[in-house]
């Protein structure tokens, strides 16, 4: 009767556990993810999500035999491994979220080039749904980017690379990964360049301008150029902007495409046993 009772009580630490490294992977993976990790989605909200969805996948993650090992380690009382777990799998759901969130980052960096380009940085007001400070172009450019992302149905794509990490990322190891770690490092470098992409048109015409007012300056020494540069710079700045609208459509739809891909390729490269990997299991 002791042993039934001692191995039921195995049981229960097990399953609890596996809910519960679930449930802080979708945590971390939240807290970047576009959308969720944005502050329009209230804190609760997130927490209750990740909670919601730990729920239902957990039936579908089988508990191996490190998790009933664990299982039984906390039975015992002893929770280091847990603690330990737990800070690996808020790394996964980090890093994931992260990647997801890279095409956003670019276009937000773009659009910061643009504020400062145009002189509408100087003009930036408290925002309360960002708690600080927020330029108006990369605040427009992050809706922009979000209704195109929720239109491409993005957040069920991240939803379904995540479900996959399940299957392929135990829960009972530390993932490190060479190949991870390279491509983390060439993809954020994809935010200053592809950010540069989408706003140098904007970015050169505006030198232009600059150029052109600069002659004017030498030639009629009595314009005042200096405060003709700010309204214009605004005009040209908010004209071409317009103008890019369907570029910048077809373009982020391609990246948020190549963006899925990244995702689920990181994923890969944190799979034990894959090309690359090495790491504590």
């Amino acid at each position: 009767m002791e042993s039934t009772g001692s191995l039921n009580e195995y049981h229960v630490y097990t399953l609890w556990a596996v809910w519960l490294l679930i449930f802080v992977r979708m945590v971390g993976f939240f807290v970047q993810a576009p959308i969720w990790g944005s502050h329009h989605v209230n804190k609760p909200v997130l927490v209750g999500s990740a909670a919601s969805i730990a729920v239902v996948i957990f039936p579908t993650v089988p508990a191996t035999n490190e998790m009933v090992e664990l299982g039984k380690n906390m039975a015992e009382g002893d929770y280091a491994p847990l603690i330990f777990l737990i800070a690996a799998q808020i790394t996964v759901g980090l890093v994931i979220g992260y990647v997801s969130y890279l095409i956003m980052a670019a276009m937000q960096f773009g659009a910061e080039i643009l504020d400062v380009q145009m002189g509408l940085s100087v003009a930036a007001s408290f925002d309360p749904a960002s708690h600080g400070a927020v330029n108006m172009i990369r605040r427009w450019a992050f809706y922009l980017a979000m209704i195109l992302y929720l239109m491409m149905n993005g957040h069920h794509k991240a939803l379904e690379a995540m479900r996959y990490s399940f299957d392929v990322i135990p829960l009972s190891g530390v993932p490190f990964s060479h190949r991870m770690l390279e491509d983390l490092m060439m993809k954020t470098g994809l935010i200053f360049s592809i950010g540069l992409q989408l706003a140098s048109p904007i970015v050169a015409s505006l030198f232009i301008t600059q150029v052109a007012l600069g002659m004017v300056a030498r030639v009629a020494p009595q314009m005042n150029v200096f405060m003709l540069s700010f309204p214009l710079n605004i005009a040209i700045g908010l004209t071409l902007l317009g103008a890019s609208l369907m570029p910048w459509r077809i373009k982020l739809a391609q990246l948020f495409e190549e963006n899925n891909h990244w995702m689920w390729q990181n994923i890969r490269h944190m799979i034990p046993h894959a090309p690359g990997f090495s790491g504590f299991w």
